[in-house]
């Protein structure tokens, strides 16, 4: 189980009551034009949210970033682990609570717990080069780009793939 604590945020393992809060991101993140450039689509039924929150509280992989103030989930935290020492990093806010530091606040401090708890070594990362907030963000947190290719997840509506620059981050301890 996983508690970090920062000024104004808690990052905590993901709980059952935290499925209605998912739901509103994820929801709210589909209808941005950046989301077609991200694995996906969330689903837009509800129901579904608590299956996926049940999944999320099995494990320490995705870190619900929560309001201290009113335990309201504002985003999430992915660290994958990919080698002995190695982690796949990743995050998502809710729009509502962008441009408010929040992000790098909770990235931070995962990161810190990635190296000096995790004593992990090599932490990488990824996004979509058009994703102007997220490449400023891993910028911020001191991730050095490493190179870009093209990408897809997604297709569009005549089934194509949705191709586009996907760029690559890395932070070494």
């Amino acid at each position: 189980m996983i508690e970090l604590e920062t000024e104004r945020l808690s990052i905590r393992n993901f709980k059952a009551d935290d499925w209605q809060d998912l739901a509103e991101l994820a929801m709210k993140y589909e209808e941005t034009e950046l989301a077609k450039y991200d694995e996906g689509p969330w689903p837009n039924n509800l129901e579904e949210y608590k299956r996926i929150v049940q999944n999320f509280a099995k494990a320490d992989d995705f870190l619900a970033v929560v309001l201290k103030e009113n335990d309201k989930l504002i985003g999430l935290v992915v660290k994958t682990k990919k080698g002995e020492k190695e982690y796949e990093f990743g995050f998502n806010f809710h729009t509502d609570f962008q441009g408010k530091g929040y992000a790098t606040e909770s990235c931070k401090a995962v990161l810190e717990y990635l190296f000096e708890v995790l004593d992990a070594v090599l932490i990488t990362a990824g996004t979509a080069k058009i994703n102007k907030p997220s490449n400023r963000l891993l910028t911020r947190l001191g991730f050095n780009l490493v190179g870009d290719k093209i990408i897809s997840f997604r297709k569009d509506e005549e089934g194509k793939p949705i191709e586009f620059v996907g760029v690559d981050y890395s932070l070494s301890r």
